[in-house]
């Protein structure tokens, strides 16, 4: 399996747990995917943006 893929459902399942001990199972395991997702793609192009950003104001 891909890492990525991985981190999302982990992410996914442990908001699905907080939904089901909170009775709000669809909004936690959403928001659950969502943080998966931030973490997975958004947080790695913000890292990698950053040190373009460095790199370029070295030069």
């Amino acid at each position: 399996m891909n890492r990525k893929s991985i981190i999302t459902g982990v992410a996914t399942l442990i908001g699905f747990l907080f939904g089901l001990y909170l009775n709000k199972i669809f909004m936690y395991t959403m928001m659950g995917l969502a943080v998966g997702y931030l973490i997975v793609y958004w947080i790695p192009y913000f890292v990698a943006w950053r040190k373009r950003k460095k790199a370029s104001q070295d030069k």
